[in-house]
């Protein structure tokens, strides 16, 4: 009873039903209703909130409906800024049979938006192609699959056929991802003393190019197996050495120095020791970790003390000034419970340097150059574990005017997509 005089009183009675019957269920006997109700608003989207926020306001609602309320009213909010960084991709259904090649490219390219650019490979070779509710990079490999003269590769504008012989080795699928095995190398030692055999495996793991996640993809080889039922140890390629990408399919490795983050991207070397000396085949098992930024959004510290800290989920930032002229230092620390690939490389894109700002009492901008500390373009990086990034930069001010805040932009959330992958039956070379 009191629960419906609430609701009377708060006018719900004007709304549609499922608003009603599902709010009234957030304070049901059953956590298990309760759950289910806040799951199913959550569900109906931006139109449960103006509903959900008048629970929230109201003083006659109790703290388990406030509570169910608001987190209901952040799970529609996060899906809303989601919807605008990713959505599942267009799927493609494609029957031909000795068809031209740049006819079955157009079909394509109309069933899943994409510009495909064919003017590099022979446009009218003939394609037999049987794919049913693929994505693009499935219907993609399909098309290029056992050609010794033609691939493909994704571009920002679209999709580029390439006059190159198609990777060799199999990929995985799942909705706008892709996880292939690159390249695939033996070491067998016939020592008389110790004979040994070490593979060396690349993994890429790359999506649809319009979605835009971070450019840091995080592999991870969780199980491996072969034929002869081996005891294999698995170890990601030394951080001393650099992989540089090259035509596809190849990997040019050099040892020593610092590898650029921009060419580490989504390629993963491992090295697998225990190999069976006569395995021929082996199964490989993982996962790969992709992160999508949300819009940003701009962090104010109001009236700063010498020292300010802030919470933001994966990542603590910490402000600091000290000194004559002031020397204001900006770092980000990650968070010992962060789950985010690649934390210390996202932060380089998720941070706006040139959106810091200090503003006095009167509103007047005092202009910063704030530089990243280490590299130059780059944060700074712990070298031993990359859990903190670090910006400073020198404010000329009258030491008279207080700061009335200092604020910049930067991506607070990420969506994070967990994709794993099994290969099975790989043939050892």
């Amino acid at each position: 009873m009191r629960l419906l005089l609430a609701i009377l009183a708060l006018g719900f009675l004007q709304q549609e039903a499922p608003f009603r019957e599902l709010i009234q269920k957030l304070e049901d006997d059953s956590a298990q209703t309760r759950d289910k109700a806040q799951k199913d608003l959550g569900a109906l989207g931006e139109a449960a909130l103006p509903s959900l926020k008048e629970v929230v306001a109201s003083t006659r609602s109790s703290d388990e409906l406030k509570l169910r309320a608001a987190a209901a009213i952040r799970e529609i909010e996060l899906a809303v800024r989601t919807a605008k960084v990713y959505r599942e991709p267009n799927r493609i259904t494609v029957r031909a049979a000795d068809t031209m090649l740049r006819e079955v490219l157009d079909e394509v390219a109309r069933q899943s938006g994409v510009k495909i650019d064919s003017k590099f490979v022979d446009e009218t070779a003939k394609v037999t192609l049987d794919v049913k509710e693929a994505t693009l990079y499935q219907t993609l490999d399909a098309v290029c699959r056992g050609q010794e003269e033609r691939s493909w590769e994704a571009r920002d504008d679209g999709i580029r056929l390439l006059r190159e012989r198609q990777v060799p080795y199999p990929s995985e699928y799942s909705g706008p991802f892709r996880v292939r095995v690159q390249t695939m190398n033996v070491e067998r030692n016939n020592d008389f003393k110790v004979r040994t055999a070490t593979l060396t495996v690349t993994l890429d793991a790359d999506c649809e190019r319009q979605l835009k996640p971070l450019k840091n993809v995080e592999l991870e080889i969780a199980k491996a197996t072969d034929d002869q039922g081996s005891a294999i140890d698995v170890s990601p390629l030394n951080p001393g050495m650099m992989v540089f990408r090259g035509a596809p399919g190849a990997r040019i490795v050099v040892r020593g120095g610092v590898t650029p983050a921009e060419l580490q991207e989504s390629i993963r070397t491992f090295t697998l020791k225990g190999l069976g000396l006569t395995a021929s085949r082996i199964g490989l098992e993982g996962i790969a970790r992709f992160a999508f930024p949300l819009e940003a959004r701009e962090i104010v510290f109001d009236k700063p003390a010498t020292a300010e800290t802030r919470d933001m989920g994966d990542t603590t930032i910490r402000l600091t000034r000290s000194g004559t002229p002031e020397t204001w230092t900006l770092s980000f620390h990650k968070a010992p419970a962060s789950t985010t690939p690649a934390w210390a490389q996202s932060i380089l894109q998720r941070f706006d340097p040139d959106s810091f700002a200090v503003v006095d009492q009167d509103g007047g901008a005092i202009s910063v150059n704030l530089r990243p500390m280490g590299f130059p373009g780059r944060g700074r990086l712990d070298p031993s574990s990359e859990v903190a990034v670090w910006y400073q930069g020198d404010v000329q001010r009258a030491s008279t005017k207080p700061i009335k805040d200092v604020k910049f932009k930067f991506v607070d959330q990420l969506v994070l997509k967990n994709v794993p992958f099994k290969f099975s039956g790989l043939e050892l070379p």
